[in-house]
């Protein structure tokens, strides 16, 4: 934030002597200069590892060796300036550091606090659908402003689409400033918590806890919930919520077990963690997995007096597919933790014969492509969900970007409409999105291949959360995936991901490989030793299998390497 004259700030367009623009600046209360620092920390950050080596030398601080690092430096002088000098008439330690700090800086200038508080809130309101984690780091909304240049100068490219604002967010100011107040402390909880500093976070949590209930009791909030699902995220009911949610893993890693605080707390609508669990049971994965513990539960000796409750649950059948199980050499390496490591034989594809016979480390997704490719799988991708979720994006992305739908777009740079990961995407769209759902059903390979190449050749590049551009080594390899894998089947994954995108993505196969001679493809789960199948996972396979796809799990069993499995 604040920054020397001569070394950081240039402006030749203004001017290239800047003095006298800044003191007009300073003189209009947008500016501080150099001699309103008084925060000795704050001036030993300004200063650069050499020059704070050579202070701390002055002081003769520790060596003041290139080695030492900036942070211990002016840990150091901190400390030193707590001490009071008996050589010193009148100033302590800690001022003639700051002194010597300064001069060693120079001239120095910064933002006044309000004035950048404005401008801030200015880019808070410009850019409310873009993460607010620099803003909230006091970066002043660089990372905005930084995506601004980069449109500007032709480097980045968002898709078009008409911006629509018609619902009114914050009430007033003082509005639009508690949920500037809770997004800061969010972001400070977020900071402690991936730090580990559980205590500070703790702290924290409390505090936003009393500002959340007094909030409640003081002010009328009730205007948030009747805005649409997709636009509470921008409320502070919503956003102490989520600092409550997170209450719960740092009473836990503290082992404070406050069950007023774990069991339950009420968000922006008074919804509290009951009816948010009726909600979670709507969720297939959610159904599953409780019904695979509620009959763990059932079996277990130790559990019979739950029989009686637990025998009129509904059940929950998800049908199993095909399991192959394949062998491959696991190359040994300490520890054995992390993800497991294959070695398998270079060029087996059959290329240059330079180098055949030695070995090469790979993944256990990488030696199933290689598996599948001996069987006459000539194409393979291991995407993940991000395979569908492109295809997904290309086949959909005028409905996406449709215009009409209020509130969805709310700044020109957005990478997807705001209602994507809720219910109301597809509420808001169903009858295009049912007449697509239709029309791919009926398509021919050729017609796919078309709409596939009209949205990539007149969208490549463009910015959108659903689609990896690189996820596809090329449009043909795109093209030539669709017409194996058939409108029927695209169909209906496009429908099921339109109407809760946001428990779909996750969960997909890991590999999907075809054959381009003879239109057969396969989607493949890959597990490696000691690899179990999710609840998400199996679902998917199941639902993928009902649409008539050829689905697999491949279980890759270890041979050699210490400690392997061997069969």
């Amino acid at each position: 934030m604040t920054q020397t004259l001569q070394k950081k700030l240039e402006y030749t367009e203004i001017s290239s002597d800047l003095r006298a623009v800044i003191q007009e600046l300073a003189a209009c209360g947008f500016l501080q200069t150099e001699s309103e620092l008084h925060d000795i920390q704050e001036v030993l950050d300004l200063l650069p590892a050499p020059e704070l080596r050579n202070l701390a030398k002055t002081f003769h601080l520790g060596r003041g060796g290139n080695g030492t690092q900036k942070q211990q430096l002016v840990e150091g002088l901190l400390q030193l300036g707590k001490q009071r000098s008996l050589f010193v008439c009148q100033n302590n330690t800690a001022a003639v550091i700051l002194k010597r700090a300064k001069q060693a800086a120079g001239s120095c200038v910064r933002l006044c606090r309000r004035s950048r508080a404005v401008f801030s809130r200015v880019l808070l309101l410009f850019s409310l659908t873009d993460t607010l984690e620099e803003e909230e780091m006091a970066a002043g909304g660089q990372g905005q402003l930084y995506t601004i240049l980069l449109v500007n100068s032709g480097r980045l490219a968002f898709p078009e689409y008409t911006v629509n604002r018609s619902t009114r967010l914050f009430e007033d100011r003082d509005d639009l400033i508690r949920y500037e107040t809770a997004m800061r402390a969010l972001q400070e909880v977020i900071a402690a918590m991936q730090t580990g500093s559980w205590e500070d976070a703790h702290v924290l949590y409390a505090t936003a806890k009393a500002t959340w209930q007094e909030m409640k009791d003081s002010c009328d909030l009730s205007h948030q919930e009747q805005l649409p699902v997709f636009l509470r995220c921008f409320t502070v009911g919503w956003t102490y919520t989520r600092i409550l949610s997170r209450g719960v893993e740092i009473l836990q890693r503290l082992r404070r077990y406050e069950v007023g605080d774990i069991i339950l707390y009420r968000g922006a609508g008074g919804t509290d963690l009951l009816s948010i669990s009726s909600n979670i049971l709507k969720n297939m994965s959610h159904k599953l997995s409780l019904h695979q513990r509620a009959c763990r539960m059932k079996e277990s000796a130790s559990l019979k007096k739950y029989r009686l409750l637990l025998r009129d649950l509904p059940t929950v059948h998800v049908q199993d597919v095909t399991h192959v199980t394949i062998r491959g050499q696991l190359f040994p390496h300490e520890g054995g933790m992390g993800k497991s490591v294959f070695l398998r034989a270079a060029n087996e594809d059959g290329g240059s014969t330079e180098g055949r016979g030695t070995m090469v480390m790979c993944s256990v997704e990488e030696l199933a492509l290689e598996h599948y490719r001996t069987l006459g799988f000539d194409q393979g991708i291991h995407g993940e969900g991000s395979t569908f979720s492109t295809l997904f994006g290309l086949l959909m992305w005028d409905i996406i970007f449709i215009d009409g739908v209020p509130d969805v777009f709310r700044n020109p740079y957005q990478t997807c409409p705001l209602d994507l990961h809720t219910d109301c995407f597809y509420g808001n769209r169903r009858e295009t999105i049912e007449a697509r759902a239709e029309m791919l059903r009926e398509a021919s390979a050729e017609t796919l291949q078309e709409l596939l190449a009209d949205v990539w050749n007149a969208q490549e590049g463009r910015v959108c959360v659903l689609i990896n551009w690189e996820r596809f080594s090329s449009l043909q390899q795109a093209q030539s995936l669709v017409a194996c894998l058939g409108g029927h089947f695209l169909s209906g994954v496009v429908l099921r991901m339109a109407k809760d995108y946001r428990h779909c993505r996750g969960g997909l196969p890991d590999l999907v490989v075809w054959s381009t001679s003879n239109k057969k493809y396969k989607l493949v789960e890959v597990k490696g030793p000691n690899d179990r199948l999710s609840q998400k996972q199996q679902i998917w396979l199941d639902e993928l299998h009902k649409l008539g796809a050829d689905v697999e799990v491949c279980h890759v069993t270890a041979i050699g390497g210490r400690g392997a499995r061997r069969e």
